[in-house]
């Protein structure tokens, strides 16, 4: 058959975007979860726009003739936050079109193409989702960015944009043994952070202290003898709370106290797909000095919190002890 434009772009559409798309979710672990938690909201616009309340409103305990508080207070205001633009490009050589000929021959390539880059893909996704973008401002808002300190604007607010009891910070514990996690560290981070029926119902950590937490849990184990369909990653619970293993999450391994634990309530967080961007795929022609077809796959995203003091963390943790 006659290759043609039309054809390449038919197929990098159906062979490749939809299954890269949902090959990136499986292979990362956090955006996995946030799919799995609806989390993720497709949206457009020139920015993305949280509402939230900066200040209490007047409140007064009254008798008879007191008067009442009656100062204007305007407790509003919004997180903004920039969509953050990726793409992944991918190139075939004419030639290798002649030496493939017909429609499968065709597909054959792009399934190759595809799973090149879907890793690549899931790879910087991953970095990015779990990382910061101090370094890189057109990088997406990762956790690191999230459970940043105070003085740092974090969805175009800081914290001193706030009036207590009001609060733009994540939560940060000091452990009670120096660089040491414990079942007791545990369940005081999520408590600090858990106001009635909302509480971190997430954590993600590296493999060293998911290793860590894997030990406390291990002689409490049981064995039974029901097997179960199961999809999606590893975990361990704990009181509920599920907690994986991602490689990229902040930290050195054994016997270095730079290792974070991030507990998150995902009520609160949100990941903001582009709905004109969302793993899209545009082709282009060979150019005249180069024959080879290209085509790149492209995604608008951000991570965000519409409540940052309901997220808890801490990373000077030593898996050794």
């Amino acid at each position: 058959m006659a290759f043609n434009r039309t054809y390449l772009e038919s197929t990098t559409q159906k062979h490749i975007v939809p299954r890269l798309a949902d090959a990136v979710f499986k292979g990362c672990p956090l955006a996995y979860y946030l799919r799995e938690n609806h989390t993720i909201k497709l949206a457009g616009g020139r920015n993305i726009v949280l509402p939230l309340v900066l200040k209490e409103g007047n409140f007064d305990w009254w008798d008879r003739l007191d008067n009442a508080t009656t100062d204007v207070i305007e407790p509003e205001n919004a997180a903004q936050f920039n969509w953050k633009w990726a793409r992944t490009m991918i190139y075939i050589p004419e030639v290798d079109i002649w030496k493939n000929g017909g429609e499968d021959g065709i597909i054959n390539i792009m399934e190759a193409r595809k799973q090149h880059g879907q890793l690549t893909v899931i790879e910087n996704l991953s970095d990015g989702l779990t990382g910061t973008n101090a370094s890189n401002s057109k990088q997406i808002d990762g956790l690191q960015n999230l459970f940043g300190a105070s003085g740092t604007a974090y969805g175009d607010l800081t914290d001193t944009d706030f009036t207590s009891p009001a609060s733009w910070l994540t939560t940060n514990p000091t452990l009670l043994v120096a660089n040491t996690l414990t079942p007791g560290e545990l369940r005081r981070f999520r408590g600090s952070v858990t106001q009635g029926a909302s509480k971190p119902n997430l954590a993600i950590c590296n493999q060293s202290v998911y290793d860590c937490i894997w030990r406390m849990a291990q002689d409490d184990q049981r064995f039974g003898t029901a097997s179960s369909a199961d999809i999606g990653f590893d975990v361990v619970t704990f009181e509920g709370m599920k907690i994986i293993a991602d490689s990229h999450v902040a930290g050195t391994g054994y016997g270095t106290a730079d290792n974070a634990l991030y507990m998150l309530n995902m009520d609160h967080v949100q990941f903001f797909v582009h709905q004109d961007v969302a793993f899209v795929s545009r082709v282009f022609e060979p150019m005249p000095m180069q024959n080879v077809w290209s085509a790149g796959i492209y995604l608008g995203c951000n991570l965000t919190t519409d409540n940052r003091r309901m997220h808890v963390y801490n990373a000077v943790i030593n898996p050794s002890l």
